[in-house]
């Protein structure tokens, strides 16, 4: 699973973006230095959300396990996980446990199901978010996070709740089913409400090895045959045992290992990530390399075009090209304000949406508590079923409303941002072509395309899922008449039923509005970062052209040595990242 290519691609840019940095800094550069340094930030820190998912007792834990080609994660016969678990890649195994109020702390591995398993935290009354195990598999070497989820359909509502609520973080979500017993309802209905999802979804059918000859093929051909009435399409289904898996890792029987089938599904999980994120993530990085390469580039003909002018000629020409950079920055803030104004507009956007999900949520919540406490003669016992009845329906329709809601806003912004990046672009490139006019020589300014699926993607927090912990309504003493119990409790469903939904669409907005506002500073950094680099580049040129005027004939001879040298390295390095991006445009053919 571990995806080597991309590892091998990552490391060799890191590599080029390392020596990029410290030349840019070599030479006076040191926004190019830090723009360089922050590509290699991007690279190093790019993770693969790698969400398993799966109903109680398919095997989804010991599925993890084989993965990592370790028990790592604790298994049981009852229902077991009860808080989303990441695996992350750790030099050595450590646990740590965040709980919703902020708190974290570190804990010993061989406590985990202390927090995370539904027997030690019943209803996860711990409070937990979520658990992190770091491990050192080579499977989680390239940024993969792996995430084992509580099982859907389980008697625990909120397991089902938490599971469904981290499809839209995944990059990948892998659906677990078994042939013993076959693909549920429960399981069916889950596919339906997730169909969207789908296209970021693999499907395997654990216990395969549970079957053989026809009944095999049968179950196969059933399971695959319900997924795709459930999503609309056609899918891969891939049959394996992952505790035969688990095993022949554990002993190394690679023969055991291929019987099994996971190697089959490892080699395509691998594929799908390189190309659907690693490809792109390497083509943005190499994209803008690019650039900074071209500007330290520029620097060097601007230095040595310089150095043939006279002083007066060169202060006339210093001056000129300043005029030109203000203009850049002009232009720039120009852009940054139209980009504002996209934002609050799609802000406006959220809010007429919010509202429609609140009135809706209302008139329906307020409908079932009071169809519920009317079919109930005594409403004693009333309160504490209609208080799960809206708690639980409301939390299924916010999960569905933000996920429908972030494919529409991340769509929104990516589309109207385009445009503007385009017009960043085009500064950069007239900018470079001014100044090259004025000195009378030839700059690169070609059109470098960056891709921007890093800046057009939320950064969502990938354990936040809004919660609802207070009773909506008070215990009805049982002493009060049955008529003034049911009065009571029809007045405080009335008033608390608006006031829960208005808290969590204040959420839902909160939340929203704050990774817009995110998503559009990180992309200003971006094109102010571009930009900086270029004007540094030129400006940079002419500062060292006058220093070398100063110079000893000696000390001129090696700074132009210095400079060949340099320019012999800066191409080297602009074939690195050139083949990078051909690369990743095939792999998107």
């Amino acid at each position: 699973m571990g995806g080597r290519t991309f590892a091998d691609e990552r490391d060799r840019l890191r590599r080029a973006l390392s020596e990029l940095a410290g030349l840019a800094a070599d030479r006076g550069s040191p926004k190019a230095a830090e723009a360089a340094r922050d590509l290699d930030a991007k690279l190093a820190g790019n993770r693969f959300n790698v969400v398993v998912l799966g109903e109680f007792k398919r095997g989804k834990t010991t599925f993890v396990n084989a993965l990592l080609g370790a028990e790592v994660l604790p298994a049981a016969v009852v229902p077991l996980t009860s808080v989303v678990t990441a695996v992350t890649w750790g030099e050595e195994v450590r646990a740590r446990v965040a709980y919703h109020d902020g708190r974290e702390e570190e804990v010993r591995v061989q406590d985990l199901p202390r927090f995370v398993t539904e027997r030690d935290n019943p209803g996860n009354r711990l409070g937990v978010a979520n658990a992190f195990l770091s491990f050192p598999a080579e499977e989680l070497r390239d940024g993969v996070f792996l995430v084992d989820t509580p099982g859907v359909g389980s008697v625990y509502r909120h397991n089902t709740d938490a599971a469904r609520a981290f499809l839209p973080e995944a990059d990948v979500a892998i659906l677990l089913t078994s042939a013993d017993p076959p693909i549920s309802d429960a399981e069916r209905s889950f596919l339906e409400e997730v169909r969207d999802e789908a296209a970021r979804m693999f499907f395997v059918l654990n216990k395969a090895d549970y079957l053989t000859g026809i009944d095999r093929d049968e179950a196969i051909a059933f399971t695959r045959g319900v997924i795709v009435d459930a999503v609309g399409h056609d899918v891969p289904l891939y049959p394996m045992s992952a505790k035969q898996a688990l095993i022949a890792k554990l002993v190394g029987d690679q023969e055991e290992l291929e019987a099994s089938g996971l190697p089959a599904f490892e080699r395509d999980l691998r594929a799908f990530l390189l190309h659907e994120k690693g490809r792109a993530i390497l083509d943005s990085v190499s994209s803008r390399a690019l650039r900074l390469v071209d500007a330290e580039r520029n620097s060097i003909d601007v230095q040595e075009r310089a150095l043939e002018l006279s002083e007066r000629e060169l202060e006339e020409v210093g001056r000129r090209m300043e005029e030109v950079f203000v203009r850049a920055r002009t232009a720039q803030r120009d852009v940054q304000a139209l980009l504002r104004n996209e934002v609050q507009e799609l802000v406006s956007i959220l809010e007429e949406d919010l509202e429609v999900l609140r009135n809706d949520e209302e008139r329906r919540l307020l409908a079932l508590g009071r169809e519920h406490l009317s079919a109930r003669e005594d409403p004693s016992h009333a309160a504490g079923e209609v208080d799960r009845l809206v708690k639980d329906g409301l939390r299924v329709d916010l999960e569905r409303w933000r996920s429908a809601e972030e494919r529409k806003l991340v769509s929104a912004f990516r589309e109207a941002t385009v445009r503007f990046v385009e017009q960043a672009g085009a500064t950069e490139r007239e900018t470079v072509r001014l100044c090259g006019e004025i000195l009378g020589i030839e700059l690169a300014s070609e059109l470098v395309p960056v891709d921007l699926s890093p800046e057009t993607r939320f950064s969502f927090d990938f354990f936040e899922v809004p919660t609802i912990l207070e009773s909506i309504l008070p215990d009805v003493r049982r002493f009060l008449p049955r008529g003034t119990g049911r009065r009571l409790l029809e007045r405080d469903l009335a008033r608390r039923v608006p006031q829960l939904v208005d808290k969590h669409c204040g959420r839902l907005r909160y939340d929203f509005v704050s990774r817009l506002e995110d998503a559009r500073r990180r992309l200003e950094r971006t094109l102010d970062q571009r930009l900086d680099a270029t004007i540094e580049g030129l400006r940079g040129g002419i500062r060292r052209s006058e220093l070398d005027r100063r110079r000893s004939a000696e000390e001129a001879d090696r700074a132009r040595q210095a400079n060949a040298a340099t320019r012999s390295r800066l191409e080297d390095l602009r074939r690195a990242f050139a083949s990078a991006t051909s690369r990743a445009g095939e792999a998107r053919r």
